[in-house]
């Protein structure tokens, strides 16, 4: 099968032998094949694959990338009777045999009598993208033609494929720094130098979305209540307009009242160096929710510490503040025999208190996101 680089994805679409597979430059994986799949998918390497296919009269075109010591991966593919078998086997072939110049001739295979591939290699980052133009039966002329416009093109996409190679790296980044914030278990938002919410994280989505405490007002931040809201506004506009001794202010922390529940933290940190436009991130935001579950950052603990599963329930019951007859009622024993558990919990923990238990259990907890199940192994 064809290997799938995320960055630029490339997905069999071919319909009676033909068609085109375009690439989804910094999407997500589980939007890659939608975004494949759309006609509008608008990426560099789209065009210059059609302009290059185009100015060399060629019937498909097939463009990979090596990174070093791994298989090539496809980026794009199209043209016509470019099947999904068939690219199968030419990036196969291709990683059994490199192409050994910067541009090289090869016959077709497998039926394909007549048919030849042009070759072009780029050093691209710290890998290398080959180019197949491939053509069904080339006549000396057209090879000749074919030769001589690749050797022309060669200069002009060098530095193509170099920018693309740092584009690729910076979108894995950005991939990556996405998935750290959204695997945080504080809300992270934000803000441009308008004050404007910029991005959210999966906790903070989450918490607007209960529309109790932070709520989102188009692009503004607001909270449950007129007073929470406009210091809430006073506090971003201050910290964004903070100047160059922005970063090293304190940063201010809101209190957002809710309903039922404790308030949320909002504290506000101004970005180290100011933002150059408006539209340049200014501050972020880190939401606390005093009230969200323990129990999930409780539990691995108990197993790193060998607590059986009724010793784990207690732990986790004390841990939300409930007192050791609130614990034994909730679990329907005697006290006394929670009394037991608690025992052997402060021998297999090390502890002699309900509070120095609680605190070894929040201090050894491994806070992620509520989405990410953590165990210790």
């Amino acid at each position: 099968m064809v290997s799938v680089l995320h960055g630029s994805a490339v997905v069999a679409m071919m319909g009676q032998g033909q068609g085109e597979a375009r690439p989804a430059s910094a999407l997500p994986p589980d939007r890659v094949l939608s975004a494949v799949a759309s006609a509008e998918v608008d990426d560099p390497l789209v065009a210059l694959a059609r302009d290059h296919a185009q100015a060399l009269d060629a019937d498909a075109l097939l463009i990979t990338w090596q990174p070093p010591a791994s298989a090539p991966v496809a980026l794009y593919a199209g043209g016509a009777g470019l099947t999904r078998e068939r690219i199968d086997r030419l990036v196969a072939e291709q990683a059994a045999h490199p192409a050994r110049a910067a541009r090289e001739w090869r016959p077709e295979r497998e039926g394909d009598e007549g048919g030849a591939r042009l070759l072009a290699v780029f050093p691209a980052g710290d890998g290398m993208v080959t180019i197949t133009t491939l053509f069904a039966r080339p006549s000396e002329t057209a090879r000749q033609r074919a030769e001589a416009e690749a050797a022309r093109r060669q200069s002009l996409l060098e530095p193509f494929f170099a920018l693309w190679a740092q584009r690729a790296r910076a979108q894995a980044q950005a991939r990556g720094l996405a998935e750290a914030v959204n695997h945080s278990d504080v809300g992270v938002l934000l803000v441009n130098a308008r004050g404007q919410l910029m991005l959210a994280n999966t906790v903070a989505e989450a918490l607007m979305a209960r529309q109790d405490g932070l709520r989102r007002s188009g692009t503004l931040l607001s909270g449950s209540r007129l007073p929470d809201t406009l210091r809430l506004q006073t506090a971003i506009d201050h910290v964004v307009g903070g100047g160059t001794s922005r970063a090293r202010a304190a940063a201010p922390v809101i209190a957002l009242g809710r309903a039922e529940r404790r308030p949320l933290l909002v504290a506000i940190v101004a970005t180290d160096q100011p933002p150059a436009t408006a539209e340049d991130c200014a501050a972020i935001l880190y939401v606390f929710d005093p009230a969200q579950e323990l129990r999930r950052l409780i539990e691995p603990v108990c197993k790193l510490y060998g607590l059986s599963p009724v010793e784990t329930r207690l732990t986790c019951l004390l841990a939300d503040a409930l007192s050791l007859a609130d614990a034994a009622a909730a679990m329907h024993v005697r006290e006394q025999t929670a009394r037991s558990y608690l025992k052997q919990i402060f021998l297999k923990t090390d502890t002699n208190r309900q509070a120095e238990l609680v605190w070894l259990m929040l201090k050894s907890a491994v806070r992620v996101a509520p989405i990410c199940r953590t165990s210790f192994v």
